[in-house]
């Protein structure tokens, strides 16, 4: 490990456990962390999310991933039959998708694409995509992106050369297309939504809007909450129904500072969306109602202030949350389940992906759980990963072919199946495959797959639903709520006035 990658992993440590009288400021640093967009359709988002390091936490220091590419060969040899016939064959684009005449159908093609937190997840991707651009004389440049690279993306975009192709984040779809910068891909779409039992209904909402595509469908998370079983079992606890004996069982499980119970997301990035969310739900809260506007509208809404009294208490009173929790990225939580220091996180199965490599028994000792009950219920959650096509692309046919390809279910299936869990598939009945049965933990991430709501439930994602989300408005809350100390209604009545003020920008969604 180089002497960077070192200290990254020293620093990330530090702000898991938030240890030290140098907490308030790092919190406070943190607000005015990654690049966000402004309204003016020139100006870029916070673009992909924060990419999930690749640096191991400071405990597992010795086993980080290899970075090797998986392996596709198994996985070719378990396509199902049905896929192969009635799709075209890998390597050949869907017949909408092939380049027109005359419309630059030889590239080049620019992708902007956010490191995973497991590597292999870009790296056959890239594999793929190369693989065909090249067999279809296409000059293709897939660009992986780490760290802050929004401020070159903001430059592309404000001069007019965006990348052609971009994997983006659930709600950034309907951002770009209310940024008038997405491209129209229903061509693309077209052959491929009736295939493989079709798509799930949320992938439709996410990257469709009134009839049309706005990004072509790449995969889907679930968010189970990740948990240490083993503790629960040194103990003879079971996994809590609802908060309040959540809040009673993190107590008894817990040991700080090296063992904190609750890896709760609070920092300015898209995790905490989905956190605060998910939370949110149990009490009978949304951020949109089913009109597709704001979900709130009085800084007394009681599922809102329940939610928000709930975190204040568990950061501030029951201490079951890393202090440092203000201050994470979208990897803190990762980092610290897989540093041993949390006993339980919401999360794709990217941290038991990691598990598996590196640490196998700590992946022996995990189960996945839904949130605990609230008022309202337990609800599962999802979000939904596309490949969007920038507007301004000088080579929009050629772009089209490469993600056509790729999203093919003749193609795809074989992705999905390399990326052993890493990711759900888009299509419904790619969850027959074996690979859903083939250990246990899947059971609840595929109900969840199955069942779950988008974060913007109640409605499908409208643009100032993905402006308030890719700008951080919540994550400022929390920072109102825990750093600068305000009571619940304080800092939901600074959220109302800002979320507002963003749907007045956006007068037709």
């Amino acid at each position: 490990m180089s002497e960077r990658a070192r200290s990254t992993t020293s620093r990330r440590r530090f702000l898991v456990l938030g240890v030290g009288t140098a907490f308030g400021a790092l919190a406070l640093a943190a607000c005015g962390g990654a690049a966000t967009p402004t309204a003016a359709p020139t100006s870029a988002p916070a673009s992909a999310p924060p990419p999930k390091p690749t640096t191991a936490p400071a405990a597992a220091a010795t086993t980080a991933p290899s970075g090797g590419a998986a392996t596709p060969a198994a996985a070719a040899t378990t396509a199902p039959a049905a896929a192969a016939t009635s799709a075209p064959a890998a390597g050949a684009a869907p017949a909408a998708t092939k380049p027109a005449a005359g419309a630059s159908p030889k590239g080049p093609v620019t992708a902007f694409v956010d490191t995973d937190y497991l590597p292999e997840t870009t790296q056959l991707m890239k594999a793929i995509m190369d693989d065909y651009a090249k067999k279809n004389g296409i000059e293709f440049n897939f660009e992986e992106k780490s760290g802050n690279w929004q401020d070159q993306l903001k430059a592309a975009v404000q001069a007019g050369t965006p990348p052609d192709l971009m994997r983006i984040f659930d709600y950034q779809a309907q951002y770009w297309r209310g940024q008038n910068q997405a491209a129209d891909v229903s061509d693309v779409v077209a052959p491929l939504k009736t295939q493989q039992g079709g798509f799930f209904d949320y992938v439709e909402k996410v990257c469709g809007w009134q009839g049309k595509w706005y990004a072509v469908p790449y995969a889907v998370n679930a968010w189970p909450m990740h948990v240490r079983q083993d503790l629960l079992d040194q103990k003879g606890l079971k996994w809590p129904a609802g908060w309040d004996e959540f809040r009673t069982t993190a107590k008894q499980i817990q040991n700080p500072p090296n063992l904190y119970a609750f890896g709760y997301t609070l920092g300015r990035t898209n995790d905490t969306n989905n956190h605060f969310l998910a939370l949110l739900w149990t009490f009978g809260g949304q951020l949109q109602d089913e009109n597709g506007k704001l979900g709130v509208t009085s800084a007394s809404d009681k599922a809102w202030i329940q939610a928000l009294t709930l975190t204040k208490q568990m950061f501030e009173e029951d201490k079951i949350i890393p202090p440092g929790a203000v201050s994470w990225d979208d990897g803190g939580n990762n980092n610290a389940y897989q540093g041993g220091q949390v006993w339980a996180t919401s999360n794709p199965t990217s941290i038991y992906g990691w598990l598996v490599k590196n640490k196998p028994e700590l992946a022996k000792g995990t189960k996945f759980y839904p949130y605990p009950k609230g008022p309202a219920g337990e609800f599962g959650q999802v979000d939904v990963w596309g490949m969007m096509l920038f507007k301004a692309s000088k080579a929009p046919d050629a772009a089209k072919a490469i993600i056509g390809n790729f999203a093919d279910p003749a193609q795809y299936t074989k992705y999905i199946d390399d990326m052993k869990g890493r990711f759900l598939p888009v299509y419904k009945n790619l969850l027959d495959r074996p690979l859903w049965k083939s250990d246990p933990l899947f059971e609840q991430y595929t109900t969840i797959a199955k069942n779950g709501r988008i974060m913007a439930y109640n409605a499908s994602p409208t643009a100032p639903y993905g402006d308030i989300t890719t700008t951080f408005v919540i994550g400022d809350m929390m920072q109102d709520l825990l750093v600068k100390k305000q009571q619940p209604e304080q800092a939901l009545q600074t959220f109302i006035t800002k979320a507002k003020a963003i749907y007045d920008k956006y007068p037709n969604l």
